[in-house]
């Protein structure tokens, strides 16, 4: 993306946000920028006065006209630099909200796959570093520029006054500032951007030594040295690396400043010894001394700004390319019918992870029926959690498709295909609100949930009405330690929770991978046999690796290095002796 583009889309972007405040911004920067030439004028006209009265005897009433005229425009200047302050702030948090809104939208759009490669978060790691950057700052270094250009070209009109040679000198001084503020904006991108991994994993780090959920294996096995020792390490090693491209970068800055600042100096000292020729009054030459001074300032604002829409727009630039991410487009957008009347087909399905040379998933094909109980089992790695993605439509298959009534479950409306499927994985997420909250996932008060019998269903279907009941708040108990009142749960309490969660939406379908692997025997128990009842009509697939609870499914499949090795009713596979019996027999042993 070209700067002009780039700066054009950012404006474009801020303005969207809120045309008012992007308005009321504008006309600040620009009412400040005829300050500082007003203020040179009034100066010397205040001192010219001045000197009138004290060395001619003149009437102070001229003096006086212009030093309240002073007053008034400094006064101005400190209420517009006030409501500058509090304008930016105000366009800042905005803006970062909606950059912020913008990577969010993004991410749900993108493939659950995006989540599964370094590279990718390295690119979303990209992203958010530069929404601080994007947020606003580029918009306030374009503006600040357009001011001090306005304020620039009256100073150089004030500097012609007295010479036509000067605004020509002052306007060259610009161009080593701007050299060196390219050089300084190219060189922090470079070290940032490869730092990116590293960095990453420097915050990893740290977080380990922060979090609760680390804390107690990182103080059994004595781990914190060790953590320690590697965050320090990549932690000096990427500022080191930095402070040396900031050191090199100060030492040309030090000498390209230092020089511009002698040189508009000498122009004040050949003006003093012209102005013993010319006759500069006093009030003319404190003009110009402050004219050459605000012009210099002027130069050095404009190149530094510059120079920081060139280092910012390196950085905003992955940003946008982010957000530019091509997105998979549904070739139908079809509405998912209420029933499930033709069943689910996994046909020659093969999947494989990125960057991986092993399939998963190897030309499986499987059909299940409506309302049919499907049990999936298999050794760790067999792809049995690989193959639930893959049918909710959260992996795209490397080949082969998923059908849903004989539909392919890419042609379905997103939103109308999830209204009809519901899960339970076994990495569920513990969301620290209240227990409703958990459940329903919906920014409703208790007395408003969308149904209080469909979330009491779930939660008796989950086996948790004893611990709601134990609760003091009941749903509305704020779940987890992170803030204030909250009550912490059991593995299994918060497993049982998650289930909840899937029990409480209307499905037609329900995918549980190891729904019950934290909890006790009997509630397990009482889980499935909730499962059966409730999905009577339903169609069910759940993994486990507790073969026992296989038992009550109308279908057992074996799936083995990501193919279906053996599939039937437990008793039938049971009775072949293979892969499954001997699972089975070898679970059943320990409760001999």
């Amino acid at each position: 993306m070209k700067y002009a583009n780039l700066i054009f889309e950012v404006m474009k972007q801020v303005y969207r946000v809120s045309p008012r405040m992007f308005s009321r911004a504008t006309v600040i920067y620009l009412a400040q920028a005829f300050l500082p030439v007003a203020q040179i004028y009034i100066t010397a006209q205040v001192i010219n006065a001045v000197t009138g009265v004290l060395t001619r005897g003149e009437t102070p009433l001229s003096a006086l006209y212009w030093l309240v005229l002073q007053l008034t425009v400094i006064l101005l200047g400190i209420a517009l630099s006030s409501f500058q302050k509090y304008t930016e702030r105000k366009m800042n948090a905005y803006v970062s909200f909606w950059f912020n809104l913008q990577v969010s939208e993004k991410l749900s759009k993108l493939p659950f796959l995006f989540f599964e490669s370094p590279e990718s978060y390295d690119k979303l790691q990209r992203a958010l570093r530069n929404l601080s950057i994007c947020g606003i700052n580029m918009v306030f270094y374009i503006f600040s520029i357009i001011q001090s250009v306005i304020t620039l070209a009256g100073l150089l009109v004030l500097l012609f006054s007295f010479h036509y040679i000067l605004p020509i000198v002052m306007l060259l001084l610009i161009i080593p500032l701007l050299v060196i503020q390219k050089k300084e904006g190219a060189s922090r991108f470079i070290v940032i951007h490869q730092q990116t991994a590293s960095s990453r994993m420097a915050v990893y780090m740290n977080q380990l030594l922060q979090t609760k959920e680390a804390a107690k294996e990182i103080r059994l096995f004595d781990a914190k040295d060790f953590l320690l020792s590697r965050w320090r390490g990549i932690y000096f090693k990427n500022t080191y690396e930095m402070l040396g491209v900031e050191r090199k970068n100060m030492k040309n800055r030090l000498v390209v400043e230092s020089a511009v600042t002698v040189f508009s100096f000498s122009i004040l000292a050949v003006f003093i010894w012209l102005g013993s020729r010319v006759k500069l009054t006093i009030g003319s030459y404190v003009a110009l001394y402050q004219a050459v001074q605000d012009t210099r300032y002027s130069i050095q604002n404009i190149s530094q700004n510059m120079g920081q829409i060139y280092h910012d727009g390196l950085f905003i630039h992955e940003l946008f390319e982010f957000l530019d991410t091509p997105v998979p487009q549904q070739s139908k957008e079809l509405p998912m019918a209420g029933q499930l009347f033709q069943g689910i087909e996994v046909d020659r399905v093969s999947f494989r992870y990125p960057s991986q040379e092993r399939n998963i998933l190897d030309d499986l094909s499987i059909r299940i029926k409506p309302g049919e109980k499907v049990a999936i089992v298999g050794e760790n790695g067999a792809g049995k959690s690989t193959l639930v993605k893959v049918m909710l439509g959260l992996y795209e298959p490397t080949s082969g498709e998923v059908r849903y009534n004989n539909i392919p479950i890419h042609d379905y409306d997103p939103t109308s295909f999830r209204s009809k499927v519901t899960a339970v994985f076994q990495d569920f997420y513990r969301y620290e609100l209240t227990l409703g909250a958990n459940i329903t996932l919906q920014e409703s008060e208790t007395d408003d949930w969308k149904s209080e019998r469909q979330l009491t269903h779930a939660i008796d279907k989950a086996s948790m009405t004893s611990l709601v009941n134990s609760l003091r708040d009941g749903v509305s108990t704020q779940l987890g330690t992170r803030f204030l009142g909250g009550r912490e749960l059991s593995q299994g309490q918060w497993q049982k929770v998650a289930i909840a969660r899937a029990f409480y939406r209307d499905f037609e379908v329900i995918y549980l991978d190891e729904p019950t692997a934290a909890v006790d025997p009997l509630t397990e128990s009482a889980i499935f046999e909730n499962l059966m009842s409730m999905t009577e009509g339903k169609t069910a697939i759940f993994i486990s690796h507790r073969l026992g609870s296989c038992r009550q499914a109308d279908r057992i499949l074996v799936l083995k290095d990501g193919r279906i090795v053996e599939e039937g009713r437990h008793e039938e596979l049971i009775e072949q002796d293979a892969h499954y019996a001997e699972m089975f027999n070898k679970q059943a042993q320990w409760y001999r």
